[in-house]
C-alpha cells in the first residue's frame, strides 16, 4: 500500500537498502538546488510587509511532518489568550485545485466535512475543528492578499503563516522552524533524492527553532542539538511534547473520549510522517496492531479503507484511529465493522516559553495602545 511514498520515505531515512535509490536521484537534486536557490531569491524581493500585524511564519527544512501546523495552532491560542485577533493563514493543500481563490473556513456544525477539502483543504479544516471561534482560519494562495483581508475584515493583528517560510507575498516578523528530532536532514540530500526542501545552511534564517517530541520522556539527541547549532549559531531552540487530549468520532470534536491504556487499534493515516505518528500513539499506550499508510493528503477510496479495515479486523484491532488532518478526507457514507475515532491532539512546552512569547506579547501591547 505504501508503494512509491513508502520506497522514498526508506530512502529519505536513510535505510541503507534504499541507498541504490538515493543515487539515482542525485542528478535531479543537482537541478532543484538551482531553481531552489532562483526561488528564494525571487521570494525574498516580492515579500511585502503589511502594517499593523505580527506576522509569524512557520517553516521546516524537510518535506512534511516535522509538526508546523500543531505549532501553529498553539500560537495562535497562545494570540488569543493575549487578547489578540489571531489568524492561521495556509496556502491549501490537499485542496482540489490550485488556482482556487479559498477564502475563510466556516465554523462546521458537524459531519460532513468531506466537500469542503476541495476548496480548503484537509490542514485548514484541521485547523479550523481544534480551534475555538475566535481564532480565524483562512486559505489563499497569495498570502498577502489573505492577511489584507483579514486584517480589515476580521480585526486579526497576530498572523500565523502555516508553511510560510515558502510563500513569495508576505514578511514575517518572526520564523520558527520545526525540525524532527532524530532526522533534522533526513539523509542529507535534497530533493528528491531526499526530503530537504532547501539547504540547512538557511535554518540561519529562523527566530526560534523547534523540536517536537513524541513522547515526553525523550530528549533531542545531542547530534541534532550540535547540527542545530553549528547551522544556526545564536539561534534559541525550544522543545514541546505531543500529548493526546481524547479520542472522538469522525466529525465530532466535542465529543472525547480517554485512551484505554494497551487497547488494540488499527492506524490508517496520510500524511508526512507516519512513522512519527505510529512513534506517538505507541508512547500513549495504544497496542497498534496494523498501520496502512496511504501518501500525503491521499484521496481515499471506499474500497481501499474498506481492505485496510478488513485487514484491521483480521489483525485483532478493535478499533481504527485516524489524524485529525485525515478526518475531513474520510468518506461520510463510508461505514466499516470497526469503530472509526480522531486523535485529537495538542502540543505542551517542555521549555521555559516566556522569551519566545515575549515579541508577540509586545506587538499584542502596542496593537492594545493604539486602539
Amino acid at each position: 500500500m505504501r508503494g512509491i511514498a513508502g520506497l522514498f520515505e526508506r530512502s529519505w531515512s536513510g535505510e541503507p537498502a534504499a541507498l541504490p535509490w538515493t543515487k539515482v536521484l542525485l542528478p535531479l537534486s543537482l537541478g532543484y538546488a538551482w531553481g531552489s536557490a532562483f526561488s528564494r531569491r525571487r521570494a525574498a524581493a516580492r515579500r511585502r510587509k503589511l502594517e499593523g500585524c505580527h506576522v509569524m511564519a512557520l517553516g521546516n527544512v524537510t518535506v512534511g511532518g516535522a509538526g508546523k501546523s500543531s505549532l501553529a495552532r498553539w500560537l495562535a491560542l497562545e494570540a488569543t489568550e493575549a487578547g489578540a485577533g489571531a489568524a492561521i493563514i495556509l496556502r491549501g493543500h490537499g485542496a482540489g485545485t490550485p488556482s482556487r481563490q479559498g477564502g475563510v473556513v466556516p465554523d462546521f456544525a458537524g459531519y460532513p466535512l468531506l466537500q469542503s477539502t476541495g476548496r480548503y483543504g484537509d490542514e485548514a479544516i484541521a485547523h479550523r475543528l481544534a480551534l475555538p471561534r475566535k481564532a480565524v482560519v483562512a486559505t489563499d494562495p497569495d498570502r498577502l492578499r489573505a492577511a489584507r483581508a483579514l486584517r480589515s475584515g476580521y480585526g486579526a493583528s497576530v498572523l500565523v503563516l502555516d508553511d510560510g517560510w515558502e510563500q513569495d507575498r508576505l514578511c514575517w516578523d518572526e520564523l520558527w522552524v520545526v525540525l524532527d528530532p532524530r532526522l533534522p536532514a533526513g539523509n542529507g540530500e535534497l530533493l528528491p533524492a531526499g526530503p530537504l526542501r532547501r539547504p540547512p545552511s538557511t535554518l540561519r534564517e529562523a527566530s526560534r527553532i523547534v523540536f517536537l517530541l513524541e513522547d515526553p520522556h525523550d530528549q533531542v539527541p545531542d547530534a541534532t542539538l550540535a547540527w542545530a547549532a553549528r547551522l544556526a549559531p545564536g539561534v534559541p531552540s525550544l522543545r514541546f511534547t505531543r500529548v493526546l487530549r481524547c479520542l472522538t468520532p469522525v466529525g465530532e470534536p466535542a465529543a472525547g473520549e480517554r485512551l484505554r491504556p494497551g487497547a488494540p487499534i488499527a492506524l490508517v493515516s496520510g500524511i508526512g510522517a507516519p512513522s512519527r505518528l505510529e512513534r506517538f500513539v505507541r508512547a500513549a499506550g495504544a497496542d497498534v496492531r496494523l498501520h496502512a499508510v496511504y501518501p500525503d493528503h491521499a484521496r481515499w477510496t471506499r474500497a481501499s479503507l474498506t481492505a485496510s479495515a478488513g485487514r484491521a479486523h483480521r489483525e485483532g484491532a478493535e478499533e481504527i484511529w485516524i489524524t485529525e488532518k485525515d478526518e475531513p478526507r474520510w468518506p461520510p457514507e463510508l461505514r466499516v465493522d470497526l469503530p472509526v475515532r480522531v486523535i485529537r491532539t495538542t502540543i505542551g512546552p517542555l521549555d521555559p516559553v516566556e522569551d519566545a512569547l515575549g515579541p508577540l506579547r509586545a506587538a499584542v501591547a502596542r496593537v492594545a495602545r493604539i486602539v
